[in-house]
């Protein structure tokens, strides 16, 4: 069954509003004091070596909003005596490449940030500990019931699978990124600016984009409690066919993170206590007490968590399902130019005009009709894209 436009927003409309009366928004109370923080997020990790500290401050709940904070002196260190600095590339970020060499189990890693405001930042040590490969990343055909009134949403789920040995961390957060290509109906040929223009040949180079997304979900696992350090069908996100993810071509890179306790402690209390608006990488974490202490001011506490973590990472593609039919609306609609072209004002250009090559009508495309960039994503194709 496909539902046009109308009926899709209708379904949509009804089903927000079924939610919003039976759920009712909790508005935490945030002291005045507690609105400004400093935010410390960043990790050591074995992956390729480049480690990245972001610092900033938080901000009123009611206006969020990123604040960096740059000029701040940043250093790790090693339980071995080794510091490694960290330089300011602006935007409150800090970078820095250490030697995988000095990035091996057991070595435990602290952070250290003295700010412009003279306030002196440390965390407590953190373990880096064994990881294993990501053992596979899947995905089964369902169905996902959101509303007892409403027909089932198809899609797919997908799940991992992980096997690690006795030696290896207990503890693990997923963090999974989507990339997926997607099209503009039409090339641009015709378009007003003043004068009209025609394009010749017409302009292709806008049709195909490609959008990547960090997922804002928690996943977290521990294996402690089982006899075994292994794990099936761990479920991750659900893409639904009401979206054109899976039109052209989709992809899912998951990295694994082998975490000590502390570490998982943390992140744990952030999935449990995140709202659905919420997640890992909202402007800034919950107040949830991680492991920075502010030296300076012990009274003022800093939100984030410095961790060491052992990453692994496995990519997987999805070609488009036969048995899986979409029903996804195409970001494209024509208006007619009521009056003229001496009716659009400048601030307006340039406007795309409907046409072919014998001519163009005065009939307004959307921008989307023949720019794709226009979705927040790339023309350029991704280097590990196959398809």
């Amino acid at each position: 069954m496909n539902m046009d436009r109308k009926d899709w927003i209708l379904y949509y409309f009804i089903t927000m509003m079924m939610f919003s009366s039976c759920i009712r928004s909790y508005e935490p109370e945030i002291l005045t004091g507690d609105e400004k923080k400093y935010v410390i997020t960043g990790q050591v990790t074995d992956e390729d070596g480049s480690q990245s500290i972001n610092v900033s401050l938080s901000s009123p709940i009611g206006s969020p909003k990123y604040i960096p904070v740059t000029g701040c002196q940043v250093n790790i260190l090693d339980d071995k005596g080794h510091t490694f600095p960290l330089g300011d590339e602006g935007g409150g970020n800090y970078n820095n490449t250490i030697d995988p060499a000095f990035l091996q189990p057991g070595v435990a890693f602290k952070l250290e940030v003295t700010t412009p405001e003279g306030d002196f930042i440390t965390s407590d040590f953190d373990t880096l500990t064994r990881g294993p490969e990501v053992d596979s990343v899947y995905y089964i055909r369902e169905e996902k019931l959101y509303n007892p009134v409403a027909p089932p949403v198809m899609g797919i789920q997908f799940y991992l699978d992980l096997h690690g040995a006795t030696t290896d961390s207990r503890y693990y957060r997923f963090e999974a990124i989507e990339t997926w290509e997607y099209h503009s109906p039409l090339p641009l040929e015709w378009y007003y600016d003043g004068v009209v223009h025609h394009v010749t040949p017409p302009d292709s180079s806008k049709m195909v984009c490609w959008r990547t997304i960090r997922l804002p979900d928690i996943f977290t696992l521990t294996t402690d409690n089982l006899n075994e350090n292994s794990y099936e069908q761990y479920p991750l996100h659900f893409v639904s066919n009401l979206t054109v993810r899976l039109a052209y071509g989709y992809s899912l890179l998951v990295r694994q993170f082998a975490l000590s306790r502390e570490a998982f402690t943390y992140y744990e209390n952030l999935r449990v206590n995140s709202n659905p608006e919420g997640g890992l990488y909202d402007k800034q974490p919950l107040s949830i007490r991680g492991n920075l202490h502010n030296q300076t001011h012990p009274d003022q506490d800093v939100l984030g968590f410095f961790a060491a973590n052992a990453v692994r990472s496995k990519r997987i593609f999805v070609y488009p399902i036969p048995d899986l039919p979409l029903n996804y609306h195409v970001e494209c609609e024509a208006f007619p130019i009521r009056g003229g072209l001496s009716k659009i004002k400048p601030k307006d250009y340039p406007v795309y005009l409907s046409g072919n090559s014998n001519g163009y009508s005065l009939s307004w495309l959307e921008n989307e009709c023949v720019d794709c960039l226009v979705l927040q994503g790339t023309n350029i194709k991704p280097d590990f894209w196959p398809f």
